[in-house]
């Protein structure tokens, strides 16, 4: 039973585009939504998620069931060259939060690099490890 089943989905399945970045994201979009609709059980705050979440899950479904696959991955590209630089960034943040008692995050003046650096409190002179520029830093 289970098996006919399984066939019969992948049968359905074949030609489809199913899921990929940008699908996983709007499926973590939608539960974030749903859980946050979940605060405001009434009023306009609670129809308005309501409608945000229905339109992010309609679009996923639409996404992963539909037949055009150069289109749906030209809007996994776009999606993806926003992404990366927004994920990027984030890390970036994470690692700065967790480093926040033990280094401070200078940017080379010459070359535009985020460098590492312990905190050693006064005016200091720092070589850019990948320039090798001098510049001086000052830590509180």
């Amino acid at each position: 039973m289970l098996l006919r089943l399984r066939n019969t989905l992948i049968r359905f399945m074949a030609g489809r585009y199913g899921m990929d970045s940008f699908g996983r994201f709007l499926m973590g979009l939608y539960l974030g939504l749903w859980v946050l609709s979940l605060f405001f059980p009434r009023g306009l705050t609670e129809f308005i998620l309501s409608m945000a979440t229905t339109a992010v899950l309609v679009v996923l479904v639409w996404r992963m069931l539909s037949r055009n696959i150069p289109r749906r991955q030209a809007e996994n590209q776009w999606f993806l060259r926003w992404w990366y630089p927004t994920a990027d960034w984030l890390r970036r943040q994470k690692d700065r939060l967790r480093d926040i008692r033990r280094c401070r995050y200078r940017r080379c003046p010459h070359c535009k690099a985020w460098l590492r650096l312990p905190i050693k409190r006064g005016r200091r002179t720092v070589t850019c490890a990948r320039c090798r520029t001098l510049f001086k830093a000052f830590f509180l």
